[in-house]
């Protein structure tokens, strides 16, 4: 499973863009990037909120573990 961080840099390299000019449209600094690829922060809301509109990123992708378990198995 890749992680919050991971996911963020995926969506860069995807979108073939250096840090500083993804993190510019984010309206983040280049620092807190890389900070967030590695997973030394979680991304404000205003964060996701600017992935979503300018990289129509899938939030549940995005917040949410790949492998969901459903309640089903266990409940």
């Amino acid at each position: 499973m890749k992680t919050l961080g991971e996911k963020i840099k995926s969506i860069r390299k995807l979108n073939k863009l250096n840090q500083t000019d993804f993190s510019s449209v984010l309206g983040i600094s280049q620092g807190t990037l890389s900070e967030l690829e590695k997973d030394k922060y979680k991304p404000s809301l205003e964060t996701v909120t600017a992935l979503k509109l300018n990289f129509d990123v899938d939030l549940d992708w995005l917040l949410v573990e790949e492998e969901v378990i459903s309640c089903s198995e266990f409940c």
